[in-house]
């Protein structure tokens, strides 16, 4: 995940993309700045994303990247309809 904490500190000007769980959209994350805002579209194809991904991973290396991108100076907001959080 080093790399990916490299790409974000390399990163100017604003990105923008969606996630897609075969053909419904999950989740649509945009970066501003140094804001990166994940926006939950259909939570429940989100929440089996990342339940994928946590049993794939283990869990340990999750906590990593949010902690590695937060040392690239970003944060980290996540959003569904009115709710907002950040990380």
């Amino acid at each position: 995940m080093e790399i990916l904490a490299e790409i974000l500190k390399t990163l100017i000007g604003r990105a923008h993309f969606m996630i897609y769980v075969g053909k419904n959209p999950a989740a649509e994350i945009e970066i501003k700045d140094k804001v990166i805002v994940v926006d939950i579209v259909n939570p429940i194809a989100a929440v089996g994303l990342g339940i994928e991904e946590f049993l794939s991973r283990k869990g340990t290396q999750d906590i990593d990247v949010i902690k590695k991108i937060g040392e690239a100076g970003y944060k980290i907001k996540i959003k569904y309809k009115m709710l907002e959080m950040d990380l």
